[in-house]
């Protein structure tokens, strides 16, 4: 073999490892995927990274998703437009943080609507695949999840609430519209700020309490200040993981597949399932930290549901103002959470 024999064949060998290492990269396909909470937060440790090895392993490493913490790429209110607009490709973000973009899905949200997350995300997802007006909503990005956060109830610095009676001129933080509503209708005062400012507010004395669930007390650091927690199957608040359309209709079939497969249903019950089991553990550590619980009399909580039944006809009334079948959404909604 000659010297230009040696040369031609080096440079073909040569070529083959560009063109191979091409091909490997070419067909690794990233996902950005935005949250705006700490990355230590339940569902990035426990749902979303777990998810996202689970793709990786199931693509044979065509797919990596890198995770954006913390509001890495935009504040908590901007996450939902960060998938529409394609600054990210995937987002968790909360429903509320876009205020009015989601009138059907508030449904979830109404008062005494919770018996656990996992139930609860459940029948979000089944209302979500029963209703085009409810898939509307989320027509311009792809809907991997939906669901919530474990029951909510209310937490006080100084006065315990051990009836209906001693809720009357208390300023609460308040979580969203239904649960002011409420809050008014159970004579209480609600502050309307972000959950991120209420440690100052408690602190100052500005509020007498919040609503949040356990996590929430215990994440944000509210239970080292908070003595009190009467806790109710009050609220929750509705949250979704969405991607953006151009991307996923970019995708390879086979990639689609994964990702269907691996979300929707699947997804929605699992967050609510760790949402649920994480409830217990987080109380454990509001409680280290000196919380007490209070449990309402079941006449007393019959009373507070009483109270909060005429925001539901409100509910309906407003989604018939604007179109939306309000009272078979209300409807399916209970008959999924009670299945």
């Amino acid at each position: 073999m000659n010297k230009k024999q040696s040369r031609l064949i080096l440079l073909a060998f040569s070529l083959l490892i560009i063109l191979d290492a091409g091909y490997v990269w070419a067909k690794t396909i990233e996902l950005r995927f935005a949250q705006p909470f700490s990355p230590k937060h339940t569902m990035q440790t426990m749902v979303f990274e777990p998810w996202a090895e689970k793709i990786e392993k199931m693509t044979k490493g065509s797919v990596k998703v890198t995770m954006f913490s913390g509001g890495a790429l935009g504040k908590a209110d901007d996450h939902y437009s960060l998938a529409e607009k394609g600054i990210a490709d995937i987002v968790y973000a909360l429903q509320d943080y876009t205020p009015g973009r989601f009138p059907l899905t508030t449904v979830f949200e109404l008062p005494f609507m919770i018996p656990s997350a996992e139930k609860t995300s459940v029948a979000m997802w089944k209302t979500f695949e029963k209703f085009p007006e409810f898939q509307k909503e989320y027509s311009k990005v792809k809907v991997l999840a939906l669901f919530c956060h474990p029951q909510g109830h209310f937490n006080t610095v100084i006065k315990p609430i051990r009836e209906i009676s001693d809720l009357k001129g208390l300023k609460f933080r308040t979580a969203s519209p239904h649960v002011t509503k409420a809050l008014k209708a159970f004579g209480a005062v609600p502050v309307s700020m972000a959950v991120t400012e209420s440690y100052t507010a408690l602190e100052r004395g500005v509020v007498d309490g919040t609503v949040l669930p356990w996590e929430g007390l215990y994440v944000f650091n509210q239970a080292e200040l908070l003595k009190y927690s009467t806790e109710t199957d009050f609220y929750t608040m509705s949250m979704m993981i969405v991607m953006n359309k151009r991307k996923y209709d970019s995708l390879p079939d086979d990639i689609k597949n994964v990702i269907d497969e691996t979300t929707g249903m699947v997804m929605s019950r699992e967050a609510g399932r760790v949402y649920d089991n994480m409830r217990p553990i987080y109380k454990e550590r509001c409680l280290e930290k000196g919380m007490q619980t209070i449990q309402l009399s079941p006449e007393d909580t019959k009373k507070l549901e009483a109270l909060t039944m005429p925001l539901r006809e409100e509910w309906v009334k407003e989604m018939d103002e604007r179109g939306l079948p309000g009272k078979a959404v209300l409807e399916s909604a209970i008959e999924f959470i009670n299945e």
